[in-house]
């Protein structure tokens, strides 16, 4: 598994599905609405199992973004990552695969229903609770949440750092993470984007452990420079190669980007001009010399679909918009990179309405400057996550379904 990837797999629990299109896209040879000639995933070498993931709720609906969150691959497989809806709220929940890796079921499983007398809360969830998440060497698994750093090692959780990284959630539903992605550097540093800003304003911070997670220290990025910025910026995505850490915050206001190549230790920053508005950042990739950072532009008030938004980068630090001739509709929900450098993104479309076959699953092909679209059809449980598995396998899974790939030759 490369850092790459790795630095992948903590930002894929950031998935969140938007509500944004008005009209429901047509699939198949009627798909054309881009006019992108799209063809079906299958086209693209990818296999559909429907059915091979099991269902992550107690009742027969999943809020959107819940679910599978996130891959990590583990022996012919994978461990993914996410949460159950038990009746009574979302607990923590993991899911293994079978060695050829074309089922996924909960592990451990859910052992009470709702309101039963064993458990009149519900099944309380297990596994790796994590809300980022990095693999290292010997199938250990690093996982940050909003209590702090831990690993996971043949079943067992050893605590590490300890840190209070909640924030009042939305009314009503208590606290959440601050927590919102984790890279570790070639050299061991473990690097997390938590939320974290000073009152004063700009700029955000990161937490950073240089004794493998045992302790965790603030570090304030440097401001950009030119004017002073009214609105506050916080980090939206952060990622890694070897010891060279990227990093693109957000806000109305030109925001900044961060470059450390020693592992953190020192930090450079510039500024990203002419971003679209509406433009949310969700993932950044390194492959083929360059770095490429997607987000998805919501053009809700336009009744128009949501689209992906490409930025690129030589050194991490300078960014202009990248190539989208080819990507269309839909907003990217995760990324990775295969064993012979093409990225591989998962998309969905979503027109917002609370019926069965709202979602319309995408999947992009692509080097950076071109794409290659193919579409996963349609249902109430579109593609969530995207891996490159150890033997050069891509995986897609959402909460139903999953699609295999053959790896790259």
């Amino acid at each position: 598994m490369t850092r790459t990837v790795r630095a992948l797999v903590a930002l894929g629990l950031l998935l969140t599905t938007v509500s944004c299109a008005r009209s429901r896209p047509a699939v198949g040879k009627d798909a054309d609405r881009t006019g992108l000639g799209t063809v079906a995933a299958a086209d693209l070498g990818f296999e559909r199992h429907a059915g091979a993931v099991e269902w992550p709720a107690s009742s027969d609906w999943v809020p959107p973004g819940s679910g599978v969150r996130a891959l990590m691959p583990l022996k012919s497989c994978v461990l993914a990552l996410g949460d159950y809806q038990n009746g009574y709220r979302a607990v923590n929940a993991n899911w293994t695969g079978t060695p050829a890796c074309d089922r996924l079921r909960l592990d451990p499983a859910p052992s009470a229903a709702r309101g039963s007398g064993e458990l009149p809360d519900g099944w309380p969830g297990g596994g790796v609770s994590a809300d980022a998440a990095v693999a290292e060497p010997g199938g250990t698994i690093l996982a940050a949440s909003s209590s702090g750093l831990a690993r996971y090692r043949n079943g067992e959780r050893e605590e590490l750092a300890r840190a209070d990284l909640s924030k009042p959630g939305f009314e009503g539903q208590g606290s959440r993470s601050r927590v919102g992605g984790m890279v570790r550097t070639s050299s061991g540093r473990i690097i997390i984007n938590a939320d974290l800003i000073d009152a004063a304003g700009p700029p955000p911070a990161v937490l950073i452990s240089n004794d493998n997670g045992r302790s965790l220290r603030r570090v304030n990025l440097p401001a950009p420079g030119g004017p002073p910025r009214a609105v506050r910026q916080l980090l939206a995505v952060l990622a890694a190669d070897g010891d060279t850490v990227v990093a693109i915050g957000y806000g109305w206001e030109r925001p900044g980007a961060w470059r450390s190549t020693d592992g953190g230790r020192t930090w450079r920053v510039a500024t990203v001009d002419g971003l679209p508005e509406q433009l949310i950042l969700t993932r950044i990739v390194h492959s083929g010399g360059r770095w490429t950072a997607f987000g998805g532009v919501d053009r809700t008030e336009k009744g128009e679909q949501d689209t992906t938004y490409v930025l690129t980068s030589t050194d991490g630090l300078h960014w202009k918009p990248g190539p989208t001739a080819g990507l269309g509709v839909g907003r990217l929900t995760d990324v990775t990179v295969d064993r012979s450098g093409t990225m591989v993104a998962t998309g969905v479309i979503d027109d917002s309405r609370p019926t069965p076959g709202d979602y319309c699953g995408v999947v992009w092909l692509g080097d950076g400057t071109r794409w290659q679209r193919g579409e996963l059809g349609c249902g109430d449980a579109p593609p969530q996550a995207v891996t490159t598995l150890r033997d050069g396998r891509v995986l897609i899974a959402g909460n139903r379904d999953l699609w295999l790939r053959a790896a790259a030759p």
